[in-house]
């Protein structure tokens, strides 16, 4: 079994996304936020609304993408974070991925939002939250 975390990481690799180190926003497992590299994606699992089916046949929970940018480009790291939610909100869908399947996603709440901005660091982080489906 791979952890849920982990299955998420490698379905938005799939999607296309770019998580080389130098170019593009590497992916990491939250909800530790290392310092860097800069241009980071970070994915943190959590709770949801449970098994959506009155049997065990499909089970929702949520994630956090938070996508940290280079210092001083806050619309690079805003286009970033547009792109990656458009890459998750048109998957298609399903799609098995480490052996689990993926019934759905989608977004809780608002699209990508910035998070407070610390000018010590200088660098924009945009969060979104998703609810994953999941079957058997």
């Amino acid at each position: 079994m791979t952890a849920a975390t982990k299955v998420i990481m490698d379905w938005i690799t799939s999607l296309g996304w770019d998580d080389r180190q130098e170019l593009g926003f590497p992916l990491v497992a939250g909800p530790y936020v290392p310092p860097s590299p800069d241009q980071l994606l970070i994915i943190t699992g959590g709770g949801g609304p449970g098994y959506t089916t009155e049997e065990p046949a499909t089970d929702a929970s949520n994630f956090q993408a938070r996508l940290r940018g280079d210092p001083d480009d806050p619309l690079g790291t805003e286009s970033a974070a547009q792109l990656l939610d458009n890459l998750i909100l048109r998957a298609s869908f399903p799609v098995t991925i480490d052996g689990t399947v993926i019934c759905t996603v989608s977004r809780q709440g608002s699209g990508p939002t910035p998070l407070p901005f610390d000018p010590g660091d200088r660098r924009t982080e945009f969060t979104s939250n998703y609810v994953i489906v999941t079957g058997v």
